[in-house]
């Protein structure tokens, strides 16, 4: 039988194998995967599993480049946290940034200093609210100790 064209010629695995530059078994298993065409048992149309071949490498290559460009932006992203967490450390060190844990301590600290001095409040004016006459006079001797205590707070502690 006389092909008319090598367009029209019908190969077994072994020459397609030696035309795509792969082994008998490469072949074999790319027709299992479907990526090769088969013409007929043990026969593959060179034409169709040439464009075939180079689809499916095109496609495992743009694979590989999804890949690839994945991992380049993981490593940027990588590189951009390390930054961040560098120049957070410098900010750290520079006292521009201060931990939360400290913070957290300081309003604790600042709270119970709050509580100590306005419970402290009826202590302090009980024994002079006995000898007043007055609601009002209870009342304003009341509000001068509290503020009195409030603007205590608000005094900036030396250190």
């Amino acid at each position: 039988m006389k092909v008319k064209s090598i367009a029209d010629a019908n190969v077994n695995a072994a020459d397609l194998g030696k035309v795509l530059g792969v082994s008998r078994a490469s072949i074999a298993n790319l027709a299992t995967d479907g990526a090769l065409p088969r013409a007929s048992r043990g026969e593959f149309n060179l034409a169709a599993c040439v464009q075939a071949y180079i689809r499916h490498k095109l496609v495992k290559a743009g694979a590989s480049d999804h890949n690839a460009k994945t991992l380049v932006v993981e490593r940027s992203r990588l590189a951009r946290a390390k930054a961040d967490a560098a120049e957070r450390d410098a900010r750290v060190e520079a006292g521009d940034l201060i931990p939360a844990d400290d913070i957290e301590a300081a309003w604790i600290a600042t709270a119970g200093l709050i509580r100590t001095r306005i419970l402290g409040v009826p202590r302090k004016i009980a024994p002079r609210v006995i000898s007043l006459k007055t609601a009002t006079e209870a009342e304003t001797l009341m509000g001068k100790e509290l503020n009195a205590a409030l603007a205590a707070l608000a005094e900036k502690p030396s250190h």
